[in-house]
């Protein structure tokens, strides 16, 4: 019969229904067992320039939350399993893996996410062994199903130094607050702007100079504060046994990007995020049972979703400008466009401040002090916004579904997608959030 098994880990759901149907095999057939998990389709570009590294650090402390769960499992089921995690392209990397080290029976999911994408078919073409390919009913999915459950969480009297630490070295932009394996906060970036004196939003604190960033760890080391005098307190979860449409309607409602999520004896055990939803739908499983908005007569489109009030500059406009325009909004870029509003191309705040070691010395500490809201003399910029800006942007059109929008954004792991005409106009601009808004309309 079987005697190694390889099992594709994603973090999906139906990865993780592969992952249970590899266990039960190995221990019937007494076969070694194997997980892999691939990062896949890390681009150069992501929204704004050097956000690649961020993205790549928060792909590999996800699977290790992945492939650590699936060993727990797989332990608990009576099978050791050795993990492994490779980059490049999902379908080629499993079936060459399989072929080198003896693989008899590949098992993984219908459609994966994350990393694996919908390789299913590809595999199965070009595998030498046998593929067992495994499905969920997706209209009975629970809160547990989709939500992460590798979670880093602090104590109360986590320094808040150590806090901002933790949240820059694992890539995190929230960390829950436990005490007695009870949530009793959380912080986020928006906790450390408002309670915690920091000035910039976590995002630019990642792509601080190595100086800088230090600076401030020992500024809030010295003012001796704690997870406790700045968490969100009391935090809004969600019941594990929650339907996870239930969950895509509460942050959507709060206006919050993510969810603790607690068992019945409220103990955290978990984490979902409109990421997580987003990715479900991406996925390609959800019917119009699920979410009502992507199919059938009531399907949606980018066009539907978009707002007009995007925040523009011209080729030419002066660097002041342009940070002017995008300390008005909340989106934290500006797109540019010609005087037709023909697209050219995109401004993020981050873009600003990593580009400064290039330019001249006063650059930094003027832009950051301005990103901060602190009073500063203006710097005579010679540069314009065609200097500085990010010539790759990522469009749809009016007319593109939402299914492919939410893809489109999951593949490339963008927040805000732009929406041009057929001749490449600015019309409007989608993002996560109204994208949830409108996936729990109809549910």
């Amino acid at each position: 019969m079987y005697k190694h098994i390889l099992v594709a880990l994603d973090g999906s759901l139906e990865s993780e229904q592969a992952l249970k149907q590899a266990i039960a095999l190995a221990g019937l057939v007494g076969a070694s067992l194997t997980g892999i998990s691939v990062i896949e389709k890390l681009p150069a570009y992501a929204a704004s320039v050097g956000e690649v590294q961020e993205m790549k650090d928060e792909f590999e402390g996800f699977f290790a939350g992945v492939q650590d769960n699936a060993a727990k499992a797989a332990k608990a089921g009576g099978v050791d399993l050795k993990t492994i995690l490779r980059a490049g392209n999902a379908a080629h990397t499993i079936v060459h893996y399989a072929a080198e080290n003896g693989v008899d029976l590949i098992v993984m999911g219908a459609i994966g996410r994350r990393g694996l994408g919908g390789t299913a078919d590809k595999v199965t073409e070009n595998a030498a062994c046998s593929v067992l390919v495994a499905r969920v009913s997706l209209p009975s999915i629970r809160v547990r199903d989709a939500m992460t459950s590798a979670v880093t969480a602090i104590s109360p009297t986590t320094p808040l130094s150590q806090v901002v630490e933790l949240l820059i070295e694992k890539g995190l932009k929230a960390t829950p607050v436990v005490e007695n394996g009870k949530i009793i906060g959380i912080i986020t970036g928006g906790d450390l702007l408002a309670r915690a004196g920091m000035g910039l939003r976590i995002s630019l604190q990642r792509i601080l100079p190595a100086d800088l960033f230090s600076e401030q760890i020992r500024q809030l080391a010295e003012e001796g504060k704690t997870a406790k005098d700045i968490m969100t307190s009391p935090v809004v979860t969600i019941d594990d046994d929650e339907h996870v449409t239930r969950a895509a309607a509460l942050m959507s409602e709060k206006n919050i990007k993510r969810l603790p999520v607690v068992n019945k004896q409220g103990e955290l055990v978990g984490v979902i995020s409109r990421l997580d939803i987003l990715a479900l739908v991406a996925s390609g499983g959800p019917s119009s049972e699920l979410f009502p908005a992507i199919a059938g007569a009531t399907a949606r489109t980018a066009g539907d979703i978009m707002f007009r009030n995007v925040p523009t500059v011209t080729l030419d406009a002066n660097l002041n400008e342009v940070i002017n325009k995008i300390l008005t909004t909340p989106l934290r870029r500006v797109v540019v466009t010609d005087e037709g509003r023909h697209v050219l191309g995109i401004i993020v705040d981050t873009d600003l401040v990593k580009a400064t070691p290039q330019r001249k010395a006063g650059w930094l500490p003027n832009i950051l002090s301005r990103f901060s809201n602190v009073p500063t003399e203006l710097v005579n910029f010679t540069e314009n916004a065609g200097d500085v800006m990010t010539r790759e942007v990522f469009a749809v059109q009016p007319d593109t579904p939402l299914t492919d929008v939410i893809r489109l954004m999951i593949d490339k792991q963008i927040k805000r997608l732009v929406v041009t005409d057929e001749d490449k106009r600015l019309v409007g601009m989608v993002s996560r959030e109204s994208i949830l808004r409108v996936l729990i309309s109809n549910t």
